[in-house]
């Protein structure tokens, strides 16, 4: 991809092939796959090429023997090798995304049934640990609730662009977004990360994101432009375009991504027995 961010001329052709290549329905993103351990060639080559012309494809496969194993699989035959061994994953990167009761961990939205308001996947980290792509796979819905949203990225940027480039612009800049260091009883787990919320990932040459909608423990650069732009961001995310997908995910469904912006509603589990779980997995390159 070339520099769209900073040429006008690449820009709008980027511009074009991107609207020219918009889903037009949910429908024609999901692939059933017959095997996830081994993917056939056209199962590969329809969810690469969702993921490249959209950002994300859903997936559905029959009923498996041993979960963690298939999405390990899955996702190996789609490049993404290098995972996150961030806190709380287990099997080669694998996190159980569903409720729990120790204490530690639900401090963290995700292991708790409170709803996630939009960001994207890693926000926190440090540029040389962006995350580039995760999978999300359904074990066990929940009772009711759990839907996740989604909306490509990219297709965030050219709105605001569309809207007034000065916006998008705004969100460019190295410093507009920065989260404080994570202290804990007087040892840094993770240090600021200082960043721009739109920019061109130089390893993938992709045009990239890193947003959270949080407003706690999260500091916008101090400029009036940048902060009418996050606002003017946070309302184009409140809005129902067509471009946001909505979602409950079934058992036996996923969903592979090139760290698209995300939400998920909160929900009610059936029972302890038969919790909401969700298999996810993040990695340091794209789906490739």
């Amino acid at each position: 991809m070339a520099n769209v961010v900073n040429s006008t001329d690449d820009y709008r052709f980027w511009r074009d092939q991107k609207l020219a290549k918009i889903a037009p329905n949910i429908e024609a993103c999901l692939v059933e796959v017959n095997n996830p351990k081994c993917l056939s060639a056209a199962e590969k080559s329809q969810i690469i090429t969702l993921c490249r012309e959209q950002n994300f494809a859903l997936f559905q496969t029959p009923n498996q023997m041993d979960y963690e194993s298939s999405m390990i699989g899955f996702n190996q035959q789609l490049g993404l090798k290098n995972f996150d061994q961030h806190l709380y994953a287990k099997n080669q990167g694998l996190a159980h995304i569903t409720q729990t009761e120790q204490k530690d961990q639900a401090e963290f939205i995700p292991y708790t049934d409170r709803a996630i308001g939009w960001h994207t996947d890693g926000y926190y980290n440090a540029p040389e640990n962006q995350i580039r792509a995760f999978s999300l796979f359904c074990v066990n819905p929940a009772q009711s609730g759990g839907e996740n949203q989604w909306i490509d990225h990219q297709l965030v940027y050219l709105l605001l662009r569309e809207q007034d480039p000065e916006i998008a612009k705004a969100l460019t800049h190295p410093k507009a977004m920065s989260i404080p260091q994570h202290v804990v009883d007087g040892a840094i787990r993770r240090a600021t990360s200082t960043g721009p919320i739109f920019f061109i990932d130089e390893t993938s040459k992709q045009l990239s994101m890193r947003y959270t909608q949080r407003k706690k423990h999260i500091e916008f650069y101090n400029s009036i432009e940048i902060k009418q732009a996050v606002d003017t961001l946070d309302q184009l995310l409140a809005n129902n375009t067509s471009a946001r997908f909505s979602y409950t995910m079934k058992a036996n469904q996923g969903l592979v991504c090139n760290n698209i912006l995300h939400k998920r509603s909160a929900f009610t589990d059936d029972n302890a027995k038969n919790p909401r779980l969700m298999l996810r997995g993040r990695y340091f390159n794209h789906v490739h």
